[in-house]
Formats: C-alpha cells, structure tokens, sequence
C-alpha cells in the first residue's frame, strides 16, 4: 500500500505529483520570481519537473518603499510587511492565470533583517496576507525555525541543492549574495556579496547590471579597494555564516571609480570562490543565479579553479533555481520533512523550518 503523508491537511502519497509555486524575492531587488513546478517522489528519491517561470519586477514606488524600509519605524515596517504580502498575492493571481493553481505556494520574501546572532531574521510579505488572496495554502519564514535553535537561518538553498541537484560536486548561486554547497560535506555558506554590489557601480553608470560584465573588463584594478573590501572581518570567518542584505557600506563602495570598481569587485568575488574550494577535490560545479549571464566573470572563474568541469545550465535554472527550492523547502515543512540541514547553518539539530499559512 502507498504511503500517505498528512501535516496541516497536506496529504502526498508516495509518487504523486505535488504542484507548487515557488516565489523568491531576492537580495538583488530585481523584482520577484515565481516558478511552476511538480515533485514527485520515487525510489527515496525527489524529482521535479519545472513548468515555467517569470520574474516580476517591483513598480518603481515598492521598490522605494523596501529600499528605504530599514530606516522607517516599526509601525511602518509592519505595515509594509503587509501591503508587500498583497503584492506578492496578486502577483500570484496573475501568474496561476497562466498555469494551473497550485495545491501549495512556497514563499521566500524580501529580507528586511537578518542578524541571527540576536535571533532576528524578518522577511516581509505577510504569509496569511498571500494565503487569504490566492486561497492557497502558503509557506513562508523559513529561517525561523532554524534560529530559534542557534543557527544562521541561513543559507537556505542547499538543502535543495543536495537532494534535487546531488549529481553535481558543488553548487554556486551567484546572486544578489554569492553562496556555495559542497556536496561531500553537506556544507554551504554565503561567499561574498556579488550583484548587490555589482548593479551598485552599474547604476552608476547608468545601467540597472552589467552586461555580460563588459564594464567589469574594461576596468582597472584597484589594489587599495580589494584590500580595503578583503579587511573585513567576515571574509575570514570559517562556517557556518550567512550575510545581511546590504553588508558592505557605501561609504567604502563610493572610494573608486564605477568602473574600476566592477573590475575590482569582480575579481574579489573570483577570489572569494576560489578560496572556498580551495580544499576540495576537483569535480563538477553548477552555477547559477544572475551572475551567471555575466561571461566575463564565468571565464574569470573557470580560470581561477583549473580542474573543475564548470556547468552554466538552460536559463530557466540559472533565473528559477532559488524559486524552485523554495517551493521544494515549502513542500518539505508542509510534510512535516527536515528541509534545513545543521551542517549548514550551525543549529543544534536539522529542522523542519517554515510557517504554513491556510486560507
């Protein structure tokens, strides 16, 4: 007889097809992204089906409003935590309009704060808000579980890493922040900022990113800076560690010109992969995130770590990959499944993380 799996009135039976949507509002700001996908379950195993995705971009008044949503009060804060989470519902809305509606959504919001050291980590889009829109059941806060047994919260995508993406040695997100997974280990640990910094100079230039990194190459390198940004206490942490939005200042960022900047900062962040492999045995490494459309830093890259077989997949990875595991991490909390591995994020014991909001 198949197994049934019940959690919150989720029922999966083993080898059935779940669809969930996932949405990720990354640390980059570029908008949110939502993707379609079905799991399924077979010999202990999960395999996934992506059915398509669209990134939305924020209207240019939100934006505003989460740039400037560390410095408002609290009252205000929570306020945008809710009319954020409409948003997000009726974004939803629009996107099923193109699909079929989900038996569950899987939600990663814009991280207002993240210091687990003071056990705080707040992603803004209200979870009941999307449930009571879309009328689907919606997983959201799935750090908190994890800091509430002493880790990081952080990073959160290996965990799909390691069980949809376990045929590759390592796994590199080049986003907003750069995170790696080291498969051998079932370890990862944030690297470094990457396009937060990156799209800083390019808007300087009057671009919202750099191109294929062609600013980046046309640039010069600034010794003082990638010292001065290589000084900083964090980068000689060992993990677990995980970075806020916004960690570098831009007191430190606006010391050199846009372009010598991106050139700069690109081999910083080079570097800061090479450093993290350093001790692993070749394999293969599976990059995604935007900073994968960046070919100047992807042949930076593969020059840095000769040996390694370097996989830059079809764009609906590259652009969905984070918003497919959260749909997976929502799928799991939803099961009552671990989907936070304490070998990653330094808690006491692996966790099943989240908070599912019912319509």
């Amino acid at each position: 007889m198949s197994a049934r799996f019940y959690f919150n009135c989720i029922c999966v039976k083993t080898g059935e097809k779940k669809s969930v949507i996932g949405g990720m509002a990354g640390s980059s700001m570029d908008g949110l992204d939502l993707v379609h996908c079905d799991f399924w379950e077979s010999d202990g195993k999960w395999h996934f089906k992506l059915n398509g995705g669209k990134t939305y971009p924020y209207p240019r008044v939100l934006k505003e409003k989460l740039e400037n949503a560390p410095t408002q009060s609290l009252a205000n804060q929570k306020a945008l935590d809710v009319s954020f989470g409409e948003w997000v519902g009726k974004t939803i809305l629009d996107f099923i309009k193109k699909t079929t509606k989900p038996d569950l959504l899987g939600v990663h919001g814009h991280t207002l704060i993240h210091n687990p050291e003071k056990g705080i980590s707040w992603q803004l889009g209200d979870g009941s808000t999307i449930a009571h829109i879309t009328q689907i059941p919606t997983a959201v806060a799935f750090r908190s579980q994890d800091i509430s047994l002493g880790g990081q919260g952080a990073p959160l995508v290996p965990f799909g890493d390691f069980d949809l993406f376990g045929s590759y040695d390592s796994c590199l997100n080049l986003g907003g922040i750069a995170n790696i997974s080291i498969k051998s280990k079932k370890m990862a640990w944030d690297i470094c900022p990457c396009n937060q910094v990156l799209n800083f100079y390019a808007k300087k230039l009057g671009k919202s990113f750099d191109n294929k990194g062609a600013f980046a190459a046309s640039g010069h390198f600034d010794d003082h800076f990638y010292n001065e940004i290589k000084a900083i206490p964090f980068f000689e942490k060992l993990p677990p560690k995980s970075l806020p939005n916004q960690f570098i200042a831009t007191s430190i960022l606006n010391t050199v010109p846009p372009l010598d900047g991106l050139h700069t900062y690109t081999h910083f962040i080079v570097g800061q992969v090479a450093e993290a492999l350093k001790n692993e045995p070749s394999g293969s490494l599976l990059i995604t995130g935007g900073g994968a459309h960046n070919t100047y830093l992807i042949s930076l890259i593969r020059k840095s770590i000769p040996g390694w077989n370097i996989i830059v997949p079809e764009v609906e990875i590259i652009d969905y990959k984070e918003a497919l595991i959260f749909a997976f991490l929502g799928l799991m909390k939803s099961l009552d499944k671990v989907n936070v591995f304490s070998s990653v994020t330094g808690a006491t014991n692996d966790s099943a993380s989240g908070v599912i909001h019912f319509p």
